[in-house]
């Protein structure tokens, strides 16, 4: 099984070697047969050439580094990985350390089952070992609500946005011409249209590190920003935008 890997990279240069050193030696042990994709989220620093600069130095066969000049948000990043992704299976995971790498290896396990066609993380499974604030476990529990209220989720997740998911190329072919989401709520732009798809979703235990960095998510413009995004996908859902184009249409033809 090919595994691809993308990394959506934004402001990470003193970071960025740590991942991947950690993730290219794990996964030569775990799963030889690999590529990782770098995402370089806006050339606004340097990430880019201590990425492949250290690539040359170590004659890292199994790594691309793509990108573009402007930021344009994670979502956008993901997806432009997954049009590059050659792998039989294809996921992507956070460009920072805090999640402990054995999450990766329990998705693994998971997706080579023939019948699992989608695995995530979720810090509700019994296994799990993550410590919150109560502020984030508030924050995590409303976003969680607000999504299976307003979208179409596969049923049995309890989890939205842990920061590693992985796919069946074949479900990744069928979603990606739907996506649309640039910035934080693609989790909830591509788990919207698994549930829509009604994939075999299976959900692993997660598990960060203590000491781990301040999520860009959490902060309190992002926070606006997904939601509104949500509510974006929500009414894609339901068409109304066609709906209404349909109507401007007929008025105009009277």
């Amino acid at each position: 099984m090919k595994l691809s890997l993308i990394v959506p990279t934004y402001k990470k240069e003193d970071i960025v070697l740590d991942q991947l050193e950690r993730l290219y030696g794990y996964l030569s042990r775990k799963n030889p047969d690999f590529e990782l994709i770098y995402v370089i989220d806006g050339y606004v620093d340097n990430t880019k050439d201590i990425l492949k600069r250290y690539i040359v130095e170590n004659r890292l066969q199994k790594v691309k580094v793509i990108g573009y000049s402007v930021n344009k948000g994670k979502g956008y990043a993901v997806r432009y990985g997954m049009k590059r992704a050659t792998g039989d299976v294809v996921g992507f995971t956070d460009a920072d350390m805090d999640i402990q790498i054995r999450t990766l290896g329990y998705a693994l396990n998971e997706i080579k089952k023939e019948n699992v066609q989608v695995v995530i993380p979720s810090k509700f499974h019994t296994d799990s070992n993550v410590q919150m604030s109560p502020k984030r476990v508030l924050l995590s529990n409303g976003l969680i609500f607000l999504n299976k209220m307003l979208l179409t989720l596969p049923e049995n997740i309890s989890d939205i946005g842990c920061g590693l998911k992985l796919f069946k190329k074949d479900i990744v072919k069928a979603i990606l011409p739907n996506l649309h989401i640039n910035r934080f709520a693609l989790d909830s732009d591509i788990l919207n249209e698994v549930g829509k798809l009604g994939c075999t979703v299976v959900e692993i235990p997660f598990f960060l590190n203590k000491n781990r960095s301040d999520s860009t998510s959490t902060n309190i413009k992002e926070m606006i920003n997904m939601l509104r995004d949500i509510t974006r996908i929500s009414l894609k859902n339901r068409d109304i935008f066609g709906a209404f184009s349909k109507a401007q249409k007929a008025y105009s033809s009277r």
